[in-house]
């Protein structure tokens, strides 16, 4: 998906790192930041986080809930986004440092 996706771009600009969005099991669709080549698992987004009784969720979907969510219009969410992208950030950093120590030693 190209950084013109506005959710990807509003990603981009306010954590500065790379992010990626996937269809998962059913569903689901995943967010993702990508750092040092690593892969760092953000949220896995559901349709009862679209408020409705829907049974599905499109990728569509989980990019308009991340663009409400960084344009202001939905603080709860990003306020989890916020929590989020910073435990997939120590997570990678974390497998980066034992990676750098194992290759080390």
């Amino acid at each position: 998906m190209s950084l013109k996706e506005p959710a990807l771009r509003l990603l981009t600009e306010k954590y500065a790192e790379r992010f990626a969005v996937t269809r998962g099991d059913g569903a689901r669709v995943h967010l993702f930041v990508i750092k040092f080549s690593l892969w760092g698992l953000v949220r896995t987004f559901v349709p009862k986080d679209l408020g409705t009784d829907v049974k599905t969720l499109t990728i569509w979907d989980a990019l308009s809930l991340i663009e409400s969510a960084l344009n202001g219009k939905d603080e709860k969410m990003r306020e989890s986004l916020d929590a989020a992208v910073a435990n997939a950030l120590s997570r990678i950093s974390s497998k980066s440092h034992e990676f750098r120590r194992e290759n080390v030693q």
